[in-house]
């Protein structure tokens, strides 16, 4: 009986990923040919914030967020050499925001994040030479500055994070084990299933609350 309800519920889980994954992909798809459209009128804006979009809905091993990074790559490219520094700055960031907006036990994205810091540190130090706030002398230890500050890992740790959620549902499931187990038909209570579920729901709190923290 057990075995038959498990199986039921792993199949309901499948179809609800799959429901899931096929809903993200076409929301990708969707905001990508969106964003191909304004491209090709030459409505950068719209094209990034559409591109953008297509990225922030992340799903391992879509076509769909590499194209849409290599072409909001183009585009910073572009930018640079029409000398428009602070519209190049826009599509470099919307890559390494959306990567980083989509990261969960790892961060996905890394080769494309890296270039980006390099990109983004650059056209920072070149804007501000342009503008008077720093002198060309200076350029590299400002560089090194820029790429320190975003290169700080601010990653969660993977292994308290999933401590985290183990722990979550230990603690929802030792109040059900009390619910069910700690009290008898006729509402006495029974004192052995109750100490047992009383000190799971202690350790599994803690352990959240610690969890919580350290992640």
């Amino acid at each position: 009986m057990l075995k038959r309800y498990l199986i039921k519920g792993l199949l309901i889980f499948a179809i609800f990923l799959l429901l899931v994954a096929g809903k993200v992909f076409y929301l990708q798809r969707s905001h990508f040919i969106t964003g191909e459209n304004f491209y090709r009128e030459a409505n950068w804006k719209a094209a990034i914030r559409e591109y953008d979009f297509a990225m922030h809905f992340y799903m391992p091993w879509s076509p769909y967020i590499e194209k849409s990074a290599r072409r909001l790559w183009q585009m910073g490219e572009m930018f640079e050499r029409q000398n428009k520094l602070d519209w190049a700055v826009i599509p470099y960031s919307s890559i390494r925001s959306s990567f980083y907006a989509s990261r969960s036990l790892f961060t996905p994205g890394k080769p494309w994040i890296n270039k980006c810091d390099e990109k983004l540190a650059d056209l920072n130090v070149k804007m501000l030479i342009k503008e008077g706030s720093l002198k060309a002398e200076e350029a590299g230890a400002e560089k090194t500055k820029f790429l320190h500050a975003m290169r700080v890992d601010k990653a969660p740790n993977p292994l308290w994070s999933v401590l985290m959620g183990m722990s979550f549902f230990a603690w929802i499931g030792s109040i059900i084990f009390i619910i069910v187990k700690g009290f008898s038909n006729d509402g006495t209570l029974r004192s052995r299933a109750s100490f047992y579920g009383m000190a799971s729901f202690s350790i599994a709190f803690i352990l959240w609350v610690v969890a919580l923290l350290k992640a």
